[in-house]
């Protein structure tokens, strides 16, 4: 180490196109809803269309006796006469339609329409279509945004700028807080006030429960209040994963602590909580904190005694960047994140006034020109990489931020950062629970210094149990 679905979804927008609308799913349809939303674009545009014409299966006919051919031709005549159905679409036109939504959930309520064609897709019921090998895949999904709300859950894919409820969540998931979220659709979980947790799947419906506490230094039990973690990879049973999260010290500090799969309760590492964490993310192998004074600590596994696995910390030898002192003098709020980016490490500092943003500010970790005596830790420093992202665009959450290539994607643009609400309004509930706002949250353009609403739409501003988070994939 270096110093080192479950669930239905429902457009929110009426479609100006006369075609029947998706019924939400059961619980248990929606994650084979997925997979047939998937299979549906696996065929090649070049092998769809044959001579100018899109092409469907021919069946064989079979030789028929007279009494068979008036009964099938007076079959062919109410056939004619009845109205007509999408079933009657040939299998390679719902195909071909499908390649032209990048969304999955666009493609999942494409799968409902009805049970034909999510047959077709999987090659049950009739013949496929002849000589259909698969589409390419759909293009690497954004982050969808989720707006939790403990009656009606909603999420905002960005790529078809369309809201969509979230149908048939557990009670318990709608009601729960959002500590974080994990590619592959995992959510971390606060599920009540005893500090029950857990780790949640939105497409499987899949979770695994999370210890309500943590041992000290000291060891001793203490509860656990999370409010920010990440994973190290996507959960499974007999996988080797780990959580690592940001919790509440007391007095308002903040200290981390790990839980590792197969643990029955988290555990805190010394010196942390006067390291004071503002954000966690996974990054090569280990997980990297950034502290309130922008140091940076690595924790990972490595090998201990006699073949054990241990786990270790590395420090890093933080020079001041410039411009340092001057942010700690602000009279507002800093709200600083990391970042992996085309394999190194970025510093998001967003600067917050009067519950607004003004500017967002981007920085590199980078090794300093000093020769490295041995045994010394590395010497780093946090380097401003300017008003451009060269091609990025960021995704801002604590424990979950995420870079992504503009090229990959159409109708975006670059250098455009995405940030999100994680305040809470000082306004109690109809049952005396504390609000979470929708109001600071929008895109922020770095050519242009300036911050926009974001995203487009009408979408509730406050939520009861949760501030919004990202939907990973």
């Amino acid at each position: 180490m270096k110093g080192t679905e479950a669930f239905g979804t429902e457009e929110e927008e009426q479609s100006n196109h006369p075609l029947p609308r998706p019924h939400p799913l059961p619980l248990q349809a929606t994650a084979e809803t997925f997979e047939i939303a998937n299979a549906l674009a696996s065929w090649p545009l070049e092998k769809i269309e044959e001579g100018g014409e899109l092409t469907s299966a021919a069946t064989p006919q079979p030789r028929t006796s007279s009494r068979s051919a008036a009964a099938a031709a007076a079959a062919e005549e109410e056939a004619a006469a009845a109205p007509p159905s999408l079933a009657d679409v040939p299998d390679n036109i719902p195909v071909r339609i499908s390649a032209f939504l990048p969304c999955l959930a666009d493609r999942a309520h494409m799968a409902c329409v009805n049970r034909l064609w999510s047959r077709a897709v999987r090659g049950v019921g009739r013949p496929p279509p002849p000589t259909l090998p698969p589409l390419p895949p759909p293009p690497p999904q954004l982050p969808w945004l989720i707006f939790p709300n403990a009656e009606t859950p909603t999420f905002y894919s960005p790529i078809t700028r369309r809201h969509h409820r979230l149908f048939n969540l557990p009670a318990d998931v709608r009601r729960a807080r959002l500590c974080g979220s994990g590619d592959g659709g995992w959510l971390v979980l606060a599920l009540d006030s005893r500090h029950g947790y857990a780790l949640y799947n939105l497409g499987s419906g899949e979770r695994f429960p999370l210890p309500p506490g943590y041992m000290t230094a000291r060891n001793a039990p203490f509860p656990l209040v999370v409010r920010a973690a990440t994973l190290s990879a996507a959960p499974s049973r007999g996988t080797d994963y780990m959580v690592a999260a940001i919790v509440n010290a007391g007095s308002g500090g903040t200290n981390a602590a790990f839980w590792c799969e197969g643990n029955d309760t988290w555990f805190s590492p010394p010196g942390m909580r006067a390291f004071r964490p503002q954000d966690v993310i996974f990054y090569q192998g280990s997980f990297f904190f950034l502290g309130a004074d922008e140091r940076v600590v690595a924790f990972g596994q490595m090998p201990g005694p006699d073949g054990t696995v241990a786990f270790g910390r590395g420090d890093y030898d933080m020079e001041q960047r410039e411009g340092y002192a001057e942010d700690v003098g602000y009279g507002g709020r800093m709200r600083r994140y990391l970042v992996e980016s085309r394999g190194g490490l970025l510093m998001v500092i967003r600067y917050i006034h009067d519950g607004t943003t003004l500017t967002i500010r981007v920085f590199e970790l980078v090794p300093t020109e000093e020769e490295l005596v041995d045994g010394a830790l590395p010497r780093v420093t946090w380097e401003h990489i300017g008003t451009e992202l060269e091609g990025r665009m960021l995704f801002l959450e604590r424990g979950c931020s995420r870079c992504f290539e503009v090229a990959d994607y159409n109708g975006f643009e670059e250098s455009m950062i995405y940030f999100l609400d994680d305040g809470m309004v000082a306004v109690p509930s109809a049952d005396d629970r504390t609000l979470y706002s929708f109001t600071d949250m929008g895109r922020y353009d770095m050519d242009e210094i300036e911050a926009a609403p974001w995203p487009e739409g009408l979408f509730q501003r406050t939520s009861d149990n949760a501030p919004p988070t990202w939907w990973l994939h």
